[in-house]
């Protein structure tokens, strides 16, 4: 079905760029190619990039409560090793903490502190005001950098060293909630002073140009999608050295951080397209390639940016199913987001990579082999 649905796609494609097969778009040996559109590249990241694993004895009794749980088990290494590796595509959550050490004492670590296979909890940086990383209040906590500045400083400065990277994308996910436990943490919601300070804290991170913004690709249209229909994503050569930033969030979150900026203007974020006609459409994020696959290729053939996810909830990895990283690759998704760049051995030898040990190739959905 998938093939199929491929076909179709690329019959129906109006026009589509030449691009080299089996040549490294990223860094200073693709610079030859430098013309292309961001459209025409396709790479691999990490999903919850800063995740850092649960302690054994704290997963063990969170998988007793809920067998569920065992799909947490799963860690990276530092984001600049990431980067390091090829990763282009990074993920962050974060907790909105304007008054700081709201989750510096997470119930989890607490409860299991001292028992064997348990951790000392590190607080470091969580009792100051602002942004932090983590992925569930009080259970699962523990991440390579606390605080939303340090994730993004590491990034940038890891960019400023490497000039000539493909563009990196980083996707944020706001978290809100949390456990239904006596003595949990509750994440705040987010409203538009929350994402106000959030643009703030990027804005403190990174110089002017670094970030490739809505209003860029937009230009002198009238909203960001006629923008991103007329060619507006800058060129592989201008996106070099550059990072995107998008909200994965949609409804109220993504509401509230829009405002009345509906094509995005002044926002240093993208947002999800949440329909192919709004006129915040610049970037979808389709995570499952089974249920996405018309949607995917219609968009990347369309002129937008597509992220989907190769594996979830450690299942493909425990079963060394490659089935849905394949149809991440084959409906032209530009980042195909993993927990296993490389392989859980002692699981199977599933991992996500691209052919040839490359890391940015040519879109096959996107792009015709260059003569």
């Amino acid at each position: 079905m998938i093939g199929l649905v491929v076909s179709l796609a690329i019959a129906m494609q109006v026009s589509e760029t030449a691009c080299p097969v089996g040549v490294e778009l990223d860094g200073p040996e693709g610079r030859a190619w430098d013309s292309l559109p961001l459209t025409a590249l396709q790479t691999v990241g990490t999903h919850n990039s800063y995740k850092q694993a649960i302690p054994p004895a704290e997963l063990a009794a969170l998988i007793a409560r809920n067998p569920d749980a065992a799909g947490l088990d799963y860690s990276h290494p530092p984001l600049s090793d990431q980067l390091d590796m090829g990763m282009r595509n990074l993920e962050i959550d974060f907790v909105y903490d304007p008054e700081g050490g709201r989750f510096a004492n997470p119930l989890m670590p607490a409860m299991m502190a001292g028992q064997e296979g348990s951790t000392p909890y590190d607080a470091s940086g969580m009792d100051a005001p602002g942004f932090k990383v983590l992925h569930i209040p009080d259970i699962d906590v523990r991440t390579s950098c606390s605080t939303l500045i340090a994730c993004m400083s590491e990034i940038r400065d890891w960019s400023l060293a490497h000039p000539d990277h493909a563009p990196i994308m980083v996707m944020f996910n706001a978290k809100t909630g949390g456990l239904d436990a006596p003595g949990a943490t509750q994440a705040l919601d987010f409203d538009r002073e929350a994402f106000a300070a959030l643009d703030a804290e990027f804005a403190q991170v990174f110089a002017p140009g670094h970030l490739i913004v809505p209003d860029e690709v937009r230009g002198d249209h009238a909203t960001l999608r006629e923008g991103v229909l007329a060619g507006g994503w800058p060129t592989l050569g201008d996106a070099r050295g550059r990072i995107l930033l998008v909200l994965d969030e949609r409804g109220e979150k993504a509401d509230a951080y829009r405002g009345e900026a509906v094509s995005l203007e002044g926002r240093m974020m993208f947002t999800l397209s949440e329909t192919i006609d709004a006129d915040h459409a610049a970037i979808f994020i389709l995570n499952d390639p089974f249920e996405d696959f018309q949607i995917i290729p219609h968009a990347a053939l369309s002129g937008f940016l597509v992220r989907t996810r190769a594996d979830a909830n450690t299942m493909e990895a425990r079963t060394n199913d490659g089935s849905r990283r394949d149809a991440a690759f084959d409906l032209g998704a530009h980042w195909i987001s993993t927990d296993y760049p490389q392989p859980r051995a002692e699981w199977s030898d599933y991992q996500v990579s691209l052919p040839d040990g490359l890391i940015v190739r040519c879109n096959p959905m996107t792009t015709v082999p260059a003569p």
